[in-house]
């Protein structure tokens, strides 16, 4: 909490004084002319663009106010008005009268010559560990959303993420991480408004001293805002503004330094952290059934059989065998196993948290404990009765892990294939870039070949034909068709000449062209494209937020129904409430009525409860993202069920995905259309022919630019057909593709 204070108090306080600036426009003389303000508003429940369109003319309506920017995603409004004739209060009563909860975040006089840019929200997105269930979820969103000048928390169980749009003049993405951090969780800073991490490894730095001169390297370059430089990892990681600087110049500037620096993949890649908590569930789960299942047979299947009693039932230490074993294989299930969820649970207890790491933990522990008691109590206490057996639920508690771990080894299952869908849209960028030099005619001097994460922005790139573009640029020279159905859904390539805008990513299907990186890293549409998966994945559908709810009450209210069952029939049992025929043999009030107060523990258990939904969403949301369907949160699945009519605004969406002949044309009449077809039909059956495979690819090379192709029959010499239609003439035709004849 400390930490978190001291993070606080670095962020400066632009805007304490708010109500002495309103007074003060309202009773000052010299206020009568203008007075321009900026004020920003957190505007919550607002669900699609009708909402934002109703907040915009609900302050446009306010008397002063000359300009309105309304952002759904952020949930905040930025008001430009005259202080002299409007105040904060109309600018928050307006909203209130659309039906939406506003707050004001902050005031900005523009006279006092300050950037308002500095005012706008930024979004920083966290990496959490340690969340195991919706309350987990709850507390840390709370926890968040109670910081000063945080306008919104988005807190995803499934991924470990958390997105917050906070004041950066009121609270630092530092604090934020502290204050996750405070609540027992494991927190890293994943991304933060303006600066992108590269991660870099460094190799030959042996002392504080070689780490320091590597830092300070680091930050001598132009754009880069911080650095961090480990001895004992050998990495470095570097927060950098992509328009200003980039991977290559770290590169550069750690061998200057006289180190061997290289590029690392990025840390928070949702495939490896996928991957590897997935394997280390494999794991636990292998583990666990080595221990579970010799249990079950113990306890399950040997009884039944014939024959085996005698040896279950030999005395080893006054103990039974089969308890002894039993005893042995479930302690390590419970403590060795499961000891993450105890080490959850005592966090969450310590945070004043009841979670589903506390019942699992309880449950377990309870069996654990009444079977341990059990075995004591009759070898100490000395049964006369011979046939006596001790109760025990050593099975139960090891089998109620091992399931658990089941459980979270198929959720992470479920989320490997979300993180897949969403590898696989990153993947459309190529892993290389073709980097060059021009001279001032526009001539190529030097060509190198570099990796796709080691592109600046205003870098000089060479495509080449039917390959991707490796970043969002402008293109400098050349003219070709681009194949951009990644981004817009058609199938038809579109003619892209000097000047006009390329997306990373898309498909040049024609000529070499050369290119301007314009944008970068996480700037570039496929990268906005993968937030915006990610960020409805970490939106809550209505049924979840209840599910939520119920989810923060469910542990506390078990709990206090198993000491409830407990106590009603530990009660039962002291004053004669039930026969005592009913009391097994060796058993005293207390252990018979713990009994059920154990199953009351073992059966509860909120897991699907605050899990199913945000899953769901999750895979859905990134199973749609690979189909090429964007789909904006867990609100819009929900009310998905309702829809029974699918409107396409465009019919060239919907295709095939290639080429067709269409339409067939003769040029000349020394053959009929009849006969030109019974050639065509000859040709189709004779999938070896070489005239056929030539046209054939020739035409699939072509046709996806929609050109005219006309095809002179090797067989028949003069007939002449068109094999694709189309309004756009070819900038070229194959001397074997014409429609004159000796050509």
């Amino acid at each position: 909490m400390d930490r978190l204070k001291q993070l606080l108090g670095r962020a400066p306080l632009k805007y304490e004084a708010v109500a002495d600036t309103e007074m003060v426009t309202a009773s000052s003389p010299a206020s009568v002319h203008s007075i321009p303000s900026t004020a920003l508003l957190s505007v919550k429940g607002m669900t699609c663009s009708a909402c934002t369109s109703a907040v915009e003319a609900a302050l446009r309506a306010v008397s002063g106010v000359t300009k309105v920017q309304v952002a759904l995603l952020q949930h905040s409004a930025e008001v430009h008005y005259n202080a002299a004739v409007a105040c904060t209060d109309d600018l928050v009563s307006a909203v209130d009268d659309c039906g939406f909860d506003c707050k004001l975040l902050s005031v900005h006089n523009l006279s006092d010559g300050a950037d308002p840019q500095d005012e706008r929200p930024q979004i920083a997105r966290l990496g959490i560990t340690g969340m195991t269930c919706a309350a987990c979820s709850g507390s840390v969103e709370r926890a968040l959303q109670a910081l000063p000048g945080v306008m919104r928390v988005g807190v995803s169980l499934p991924t470990g993420e958390a997105e917050v749009a906070h004041q950066p003049s009121s609270i630092t993405a530092e604090a934020l991480v502290a204050a996750v951090e405070d609540l027992g969780f494991d927190a890293r800073l994943v991304s933060k408004a303006g600066l992108e991490c590269c991660s870099l490894g460094v190799q030959g730095m042996t002392c504080s001293a070689c780490s320091s001169a590597v830092e300070r390297a680091l930050c001598a370059v132009p754009g880069v805002s911080s650095a961090a430089v480990s001895v004992l990892a050998g990495r470095a990681e570097v927060w950098y503004d992509t328009s200003v600087t980039g991977p290559r110049a770290f590169l550069q500037a750690v061998d200057v330094a006289g180190f061997v620096g290289s590029l690392l993949a990025a840390e928070s890649s949702k495939g490896s952290d996928a991957a590897a908590e997935l394997a280390e569930w494999r794991n636990l789960l292998s583990m666990a059934l080595v221990f579970t299942i010799p249990v079950f047979l113990l306890a399950m299947v040997l009884p039944m059989l014939p024959g085996t009693e005698a040896v279950l039932a030999a005395p080893v230490f006054g103990f039974r065998l089969d308890e002894l074993l039993k005893w042995g294989l479930a302690t390590p299930v419970q403590f060795w196993i499961g000891w993450r969820f105890h080490k959850a649970a005592f966090k969450a207890l310590r945070r004043g948290v009841a979670n589903m790491d506390v019942l699992v933990a309880l449950g377990t522990g309870a069996s654990y404990g009444y079977s341990v008691i059990s075995i004591l109590h009759h070898r100490f206490v000395h049964h006369t009765n011979v046939n006596y057996t001790p109760t025990d639920f050593f099975e139960t508690c090891a089998m109620l892990i091992t399931v658990i771990i089941l459980g979270k080894y198929l959720e992470c299952a479920a989320k490997g294939k979300t993180s897949a869908a969403i590898q696989s849209l990153m993947s459309l960028a190529p892993e290389s870039a073709n980097l060059v030099t021009l001279d001032e005619q526009g001539h190529v001097l030097t060509e190198d070949v570099v990796e796709s994460a080691l592109i600046h922005h205003g870098d000089l790139l060479k495509v080449l034909p039917g390959g991707r573009i490796p970043a969002d640029g402008e293109l400098l020279h050349g003219c070709s068709y681009i194949n951009e159905s990644m981004i817009s859904g058609e199938s038809a390539p579109v003619l892209r000449q000097k000047g006009d805008a390329l997306i990373g990513g898309t498909i040049n299907t024609g000529n070499a062209l050369v290119m301007r990186a314009t944008r970068v890293g996480a700037d570039t549409v496929l990268s906005q494209i993968v937030r915006l998966v990610e960020r409805a994945q970490m939106s809550k559908a209505p049924i979840q937020a209840y599910a939520d709810y119920v989810a923060s009450l469910f542990v506390p209210v078990v709990v206090g129904l198993a000491l409830l069952t407990w106590l009603i029939w530990f009660i039962a049992g002291s004053v004669g409430g039930y026969p005592e025929d009913w009391l097994p043999l060796g058993h005293t009030h207390f252990l018979f009525a713990l009994l059920f107060g154990i199953a009351v523990l073992v059966i509860a258990c909120p897991c699907a409860l605050g899990l199913a939904t945000p899953t769901a969403v999750m895979v859905g949301t990134g199973v749609g993202a690979h189909l090429g369907v964007l789909i904006k949160g867990g609100d819009a699945l929900e009310r998905g069920h309702h829809v029974n009519t699918v409107v396409f605004d465009k019919t060239g969406t919907l295709t095939r995905g290639h080429p067709q002949v269409t339409e067939a044309v003769l040029f000349n009449s020394h053959y009929t259309m009849q006969q030109v077809r019974l050639l065509a039909s000859t040709a189709a059956l004779d999938r070896a022919g070489c005239g056929c495979q030539l046209v054939k690819r020739h035409a699939l090379l072509i046709c996806s630019g929609m050109y005219a192709l006309c095809c002179r029959s090797l067989f028949m010499p003069g007939a002449c057909t068109a094999l694709a239609v189309s309004l756009c003439p070819a900038p070229s035709v194959p001397p074997f593709l014409c429609s004159d004849h000796g050509r």
